[in-house]
């Protein structure tokens, strides 16, 4: 089994209240811990040995799948056309080209987010000045309050020790709430949780944050900085954010920090103007710099 294979064996482990240590693709005694514990609670036989029932338990039909990098950004453009109480000409598009359609519509205030069938949860970024002013200019809660996941979970009883995603991260607050619509929206199966998150802008900073919660790759585009605080933080190797050098909503807020992968996209031929919307990033996609070290795929 190769090392990617037990990475992904350990996020899931992790994702289920287990420990098996160092999410680093080497299985050793903490990581054969976990999967005997895993085996014994699901009724297996306990042997440490990921064989193909113990993989089925784990995974059940959830597969992470590599994503193009491109295809990934025409698909965060389509999410723009879509609709999040009926069908558009934007499902007409990502089914004629992409052969797939939408199966859940978040209808939240506020926040649009569209499953495909493919398990790829795309989230867009802004669509009105509400929205904006709602979430992106919250840096903090009311009364200062620095809300997490873990301190959801505790109001609401949750043993936040056997749950990922409530960690002790201090997130900009109004991209949090954002991703927290978008996380009660899914829901709590594990077998509902996305295999890949593509977002753009506003839809960006979620992506960082519910790859964390969901142990789930994606990819964001136009990323703003989500995370107050700074240093490593588990399973941040799932996220990829592309941002270009001449986006200034990328490097916003000043004091805040992305997680994961950043990738600086340089157009050949600079242009003038915000360069924000998924045109701008597709154009410089297409004609960038050569050696900027970005993707063709991601599978971490």
């Amino acid at each position: 089994m190769s090392a990617r294979d037990w990475k992904s064996i350990q996020r899931r482990l992790t994702t289920l209240g287990y420990t098996p240590g160092p999410i680093d693709g080497v299985w050793g005694a903490k990581t054969d811990a976990a999967v005997r514990a895993f085996q014994r609670r699901a009724g297996l036989v306990v042997d440490g040995v990921v064989g193909s029932q113990t993989y089925r338990a784990l995974f059940g039909n959830r597969r992470p799948h590599a994503m193009s990098v491109m295809t990934a950004a025409h698909m965060a453009a389509a999410a723009y056309k879509l609709h999040p109480r009926h069908a558009t000409a934007g499902d007409t598009l990502i089914k004629t080209t992409y052969g797939l359609h939408v199966t859940k519509r978040c209808t939240k205030p506020g926040v649009e987010a569209y499953m495909l069938n493919n398990r790829c949860l795309l989230i867009p970024g802004s669509n009105s000045l509400n929205d904006y002013l709602r979430f992106n200019l919250r840096l903090w809660g009311v009364g200062k309050r620095k809300l997490s996941f873990r301190q959801e979970a505790k109001r609401q009883k949750v043993d936040t020790r056997t749950r990922l995603g409530f960690s002790r991260t201090v997130w900009h607050q109004g991209f949090f709430q954002h991703a927290n619509k978008i996380r009660t929206w899914i829901g709590d199966d594990p077998n509902d949780w996305p295999t890949m998150i593509i977002g753009h802008s506003l839809g960006a900073a979620s992506a960082q944050i519910l790859s964390k919660t969901w142990a789930t790759p994606a990819i964001g585009f136009a990323a703003p900085r989500p995370r107050k605080s700074n240093g490593p933080i588990a399973l941040e190797e799932l996220s990829l954010s592309i941002c270009r050098d001449d986006d200034i909503v990328c490097f916003l807020p000043s004091s805040f920090h992305r997680m994961g992968q950043t990738s600086i996209l340089r157009h050949k031929s600079p242009r003038g103007g915000l360069n924000h919307n998924m045109d701008a990033y597709i154009d410089a996609l297409n004609n960038r710099k050569p050696n900027l070290g970005i993707p063709t795929t991601w599978n971490p």
